[in-house]
């Protein structure tokens, strides 16, 4: 806003990483088995859309990361109730180490319909016509300037990204404790 009104927002960031070696490949079957840093195994079977499998091969090192962003905020944009939910995959090229990157983002937007300072409840309806009740927590900036006919922005991303690297390129990630 362009007034200087503080409106409420908050934003929560979460990642982890794990790492794997491959310890089984059945090329005819088209499984391969990770062994992670604990000794736990699991096998995966790979589609036929994955590309580069035949390059996976035993001992070869696997790491995976994801990473989750969920903000909810509030604004004066006078926009319409509406969800948008968008995935993205993005493979290795043909010949390059076997891997790839997969992203999943949700906006939703709603609308205030209802607000009580006093108790500080508020009613959004969403996107889909449901309205939600819920109490804002003391200490919530800014709530005393939300308004009925508001927005609500809820942004939501998730992005796992898997690699098979090569074994004398590896770094382990520290062990935390």
């Amino acid at each position: 806003m362009s007034d200087g009104t503080t409106l409420p927002s908050a934003e929560v960031i979460e990642a982890m990483t794990a790492s794997a070696t491959v310890t089984a490949v059945d090329k005819a079957k088209r499984t391969f088995t990770v062994t992670g840093q604990k000794g736990k195994s699991h096998t995966f079977t790979a589609g036929a859309d994955m590309q580069n499998f035949d390059q996976i091969k035993v001992g070869d090192k696997i790491e995976a990361s994801y990473v989750e962003e969920a903000s909810i905020s509030v604004n004066k944009t006078g926009l319409k109730p509406i969800i948008e939910d968008k995935t993205t995959v993005a493979r290795a090229e043909k010949g390059g180490r076997p891997g790839m990157i997969v992203t999943n983002t949700v906006e939703a937007v709603g609308v205030i319909t209802a607000v009580d300072q006093k108790t500080r409840s508020v009613t959004v309806k969403g996107p889909r016509g449901n309205e939600l009740a819920t109490t804002v927590k003391a200490g919530i900036q800014g709530f005393e300037n939300v308004k009925k006919g508001d927005n609500v922005v809820f942004n939501h991303k998730q992005v796992l990204t898997i690699a098979d690297v090569a074994p004398d390129t590896f770094v382990a990630p520290t062990q935390k404790k």
